[in-house]
C-alpha cells in the first residue's frame, strides 16, 4: 500500500475540515443570513456602496460571502467577476484564490484554473480545494501519476469523502494499481453505498483476473439500478467472456425487446448464436451491429469485420 494512502486510511476517523473560512466574522447580520440560505439578501446587503465603508479585513470576508451566495444560487459569472475582483485586492488570500480557482475549474477554464490553485498551495501546501482540483484536472490531462498524488493529499487532509476515494479508484485502475484501487474504492463504498462505486468494484475485480467475482459484483448493481442497460450488457459481455452464453443472451434479448436495433445488444447476440452453431442468426445479427456507425461506431467496425472473417471462412453467406 501506498505510504500516503495508509496515512489517508489512517486518519478517516478523524473530523472533517471544511474549507469556510477560519479568520475573523464579516458582520454578524451578513454571516446570519448567510447561514439561513438568504443568498438574495447577503448580495443586497453587500452593495458596492457598502463594501466600500469596510477596512481590509472585512472586505476581504464580505467579498468570500458575496462569491458564495452568487454561487449558491448559480449565478457563476456573478461569481466568477466577484473572486476575481477580490482576489485582485488581496492576492494572498487563500480563501478567495481557492474559490476562485474552483469557479474556474466548474466552468472548464482549467488553463486558468490549474496556476490559481499552484498558487494556493505555493502559500498554503495543505489547502484540500487545491489539491482536488488539480486531481481533476491532471486526471483529464491523462497525467495520472500526478492526479493519484493530489488525490492523496486530498485524502490525506478529509478522508470522509466517498466521492473522492472512487475517483481516486478509478485513477488507480487507469494505472493499473489494482490492489490499491480496490482498497480506495471499499472506502468508498464503506462511508457510502453508491453504485457507481460498486460497478467500479466490479471493473477492479475483472482486471484483476477475478471475472466470477467480477460479474457478481455487477449483478448486484445491476439489482440495485434494474432499469441501466449499460450495466445490464457490459454483464452480458462479461458473461460471454466466462464461458456463460446462454445468460449473456437472456440479456441481449430483453434489451433487444425495448429496441431491436441496439448494436450492443446485436453484438451479444450475435456471439452467443456464433458460440451454439446458428451461422444465419449470428449473420443476421452482425449485419444489424454493422449498420449502426453512426450510433456505435467501434461495434459497427468490429460487426463488419467478423461478418468479413466469417465470409471467408464459410465461402459466402
Amino acid at each position: 500500500m501506498r505510504p500516503l494512502l495508509a496515512t489517508a486510511l489512517l486518519l478517516a476517523s478523524l473530523p472533517a475540515r471544511g474549507w469556510f473560512w477560519e479568520g475573523a466574522d464579516p458582520t454578524p447580520k451578513t454571516k446570519s443570513l448567510y447561514a439561513a440560505g438568504k443568498y438574495n439578501e447577503v448580495v443586497a446587503a453587500l452593495s458596492p456602496e457598502s463594501l466600500q465603508k469596510l477596512n481590509r479585513d472585512r472586505l476581504q470576508q464580505a467579498y468570500f460571502y458575496l462569491g458564495l451566495s452568487y454561487e449558491r444560487m448559480g449565478r457563476l459569472t456573478e461569481a466568477l467577476s466577484t473572486y476575481q475582483i477580490a482576489t485582485k485586492l488581496f492576492p494572498k488570500n487563500i480563501n478567495l484564490l481557492s474559490e476562485l480557482g474552483g469557479i474556474l475549474h466548474q466552468v472548464g477554464l482549467n488553463e486558468q484554473a490549474q496556476p490559481i490553485f499552484e498558487k494556493v498551495l505555493s502559500i498554503h501546501p495543505n489547502n484540500e480545494r487545491a489539491h482536488l482540483g488539480l486531481a481533476e484536472i491532471e486526471r483529464q490531462l491523462g497525467l495520472l501519476d500526478e492526479s493519484s498524488d493530489h488525490y492523496e493529499r486530498t485524502l490525506e487532509i478529509n478522508a470522509e469523502q466517498a466521492p473522492v476515494w472512487r475517483d481516486y479508484a478509478e485513477v488507480l485502475l487507469a494505472m493499473r494499481d489494482t490492489k490499491t484501487a480496490e482498497l480506495a474504492i471499499q472506502k468508498s463504498l464503506s462511508l457510502s453505498a453508491d453504485n457507481e462505486a460498486t460497478i467500479d468494484l466490479a471493473f477492479i475485480e475483472r482486471a484483476q483476473g477475478r471475472l466470477d467475482d467480477a460479474i457478481d459484483t455487477l449483478e448486484l448493481a445491476r439489482k440495485a439500478q434494474p432499469g441501466r442497460d449499460d450495466i445490464a450488457l457490459t454483464m452480458g459481455l462479461w458473461l460471454l467472456e466466462a464461458g456463460r452464453p446462454h445468460q449473456a443472451r437472456d440479456l441481449a434479448a430483453a434489451r433487444l425487446k425495448a429496441d431491436p436495433s441496439d448494436p450492443l445488444a446485436l453484438w451479444i447476440s450475435a456471439r452467443e448464436s456464433l458460440s451454439e452453431g446458428r451461422m444465419a442468426d449470428a449473420v443476421r445479427s452482425l449485419r444489424g451491429a454493422a449498420g449502426a456507425a453512426r450510433r456505435a461506431p467501434f461495434i459497427a467496425k468490429a460487426a463488419a469485420a467478423l461478418l468479413v472473417e466469417l465470409q471467408g471462412t464459410s465461402g459466402g453467406l
